[in-house]
């Protein structure tokens, strides 16, 4: 295989990333994810028996939403920042390795 044939330069190397404004697909995967989540809870909340009013059981879920929305994103933060600033020889700077170690 020549040099020509490669489908990524060494300069282009592709790393895997949480959230980039610069790509659609990342906010796409983000939102999908909101949704399934959302809508997770709203399943739930039409099988429970007996069934809490609904002011109950929103504010019961907006907490857990919150904490959840909270940790999520300050996971994705702590994930960007170690990715940027992974020191030595062997350099991991794939966020979404560091999102799962998280």
């Amino acid at each position: 295989m020549a040099d020509g044939d490669n489908f990524y330069a060494e300069d282009e190397k592709q790393v895997c990333q949480i959230y980039s404004a610069e790509d659609a697909f990342t906010s796409f995967v983000q939102a999908l994810l909101a949704a399934f989540a959302l809508a997770s809870l709203w399943i739930k909340r039409t099988q429970e028996k007996p069934q809490r009013k609904f002011l109950t059981w929103f504010l019961d879920v907006s907490k857990r939403a919150f904490g959840a929305c909270y940790a999520h994103v300050l996971n994705m933060i702590i994930s960007a920042a170690i990715a940027g600033n992974v020191r030595g020889g062997q350099t991991l700077d794939d966020e979404c390795a560091w999102y799962g170690i998280n």
